[in-house]
């Protein structure tokens, strides 16, 4: 004489059984083996395949990014110099100074770092007065 109770979001779902007895649910305890979890994929496997494909993934998966670095890498070298030259070719005189100022301007900001790093007091700006090399 089991009671059954309706779902309370609704009347229409499905009936719920109100008491469950204990003797009902297998115990999946007993039928576990350490050695040979209940794995969802390729569940006949042991602990120790599943450690050696692991180490064979990632030994496998690193190799392949290394080989994929080195080909880009290899690649990219040709094409730096066709850019280079592509950009000497076809580059306005405004775009040639606008890049010399830039490289410039990273030139002097790295310099004042690594000036600052050795503990090398800023570098005095020179004097702007104008004198005349002949009068002296």
């Amino acid at each position: 004489s089991s009671l059954t109770l309706v779902c309370p979001c609704c009347s229409h779902c499905r009936t719920l059984p109100a008491a469950m007895d204990l003797r009902d649910i297998p115990d999946r305890w007993k039928r576990f083996n350490p050695e040979t979890p209940p794995y969802k994929y390729f569940p006949n496997r042991t602990r120790k395949q599943t450690m050696v494909w692991s180490w064979m993934a990632m030994a496998g998966f690193s190799a392949f990014g290394y080989l994929l670095a080195e080909i880009v890498e290899r690649q990219s070298v040709g094409k730096e110099e066709q850019i280079k030259e592509y950009a000497r070719q076809n580059a306005s005189i405004e775009q040639v100074t606008m890049i010399k100022n830039q490289s410039e301007a990273f030139k002097e900001i790295m310099m004042r770092a690594r000036r600052q790093r050795l503990g090398l007091p800023p570098q005095a700006h020179g004097s702007v007065d104008m004198r005349d090399p002949f009068d002296e």
